[in-house]
């Protein structure tokens, strides 16, 4: 007979650890939006030797960085937990984001965004399959899709910011690591870390996430 732990939380007792993912998906929107609202000032300024090729081998880096991180977590977050998947991923991202802030060129700008892409890329696969394990079967469905708006929050709010700090590009990296760093505690404390015993119906694991992800993306495109 497998062992069973404590259920997850379910009802009221599971607001804040979806927000947590909420927030943790609100970073990738975050990430998806940083790069093209600084790419402007830095080919306007030409600093870090920046040039319209430079920027779009920046931009093509880190989105290859985020694909990879996406499609690697799964067997990693199925054998050894979501939570201490995202609890690592959003640690790397918030630390390298914040290298950014001292890059010396342009090369190491789009080093750094390839290191913090493989980890954000990790965290929405994780977050989502975090969350179909947090709520029951019937309340997965919409509690995935809430999770999801978080993405396009982020992407609008750091829009919004990117108005009132440009040209002094880097605070936005600032905010995103530093925003990142004050989730790391968080996430310690507000997400519980328990396996659901299986049943007949087995909930997807991360792979299984990530892969019916990108087929629904191929089938729309």
């Amino acid at each position: 007979m497998v062992p069973t732990t404590s259920p997850l939380p379910a009802g009221r007792a599971a607001f804040w650890p979806l927000l947590l993912c909420w927030v943790i998906v609100a970073l990738d929107g975050f990430d998806l939006v940083v790069l093209g609202t600084v790419i402007p000032t830095l080919l306007s300024t030409k600093e870090l030797g920046f040039d319209p090729a430079a920027a779009t081998a920046v931009a093509t880096a880190g989105l290859v960085g985020v694909g990879v991180g996406a499609l690697t977590v799964g067997p990693l977050a199925d054998r050894y937990g979501r939570r201490l998947c995202l609890l690592l991923c959003v640690t790397v991202f918030s630390l390298f984001t914040l290298a950014i802030v001292v890059a010396p060129n342009v090369f190491v700008f789009g080093l750094l965004r390839v290191l913090a892409g493989l980890a954000l890329g990790a965290c929405l696969p994780a977050a989502l399959a975090y969350v179909t394990d947090l709520m029951p079967s019937e309340r997965a469905g919409r509690a995935t899709t809430l999770t999801m708006t978080g993405y396009h929050a982020g992407a609008v709010l750091i829009s919004l910011l990117a108005i009132a700090v440009i040209p002094d590009w880097r605070v936005l990296f600032v905010v995103g690591g530093v925003a990142g760093l004050i989730t790391v505690p968080l996430i310690r404390v507000g997400l519980p870390e328990a396996r659901r015993e299986r049943t007949a119906a087995p909930r997807p694991t991360v792979r299984r996430l990530v892969e019916r992800r990108y087929v629904t993306i191929s089938i729309g495109i």
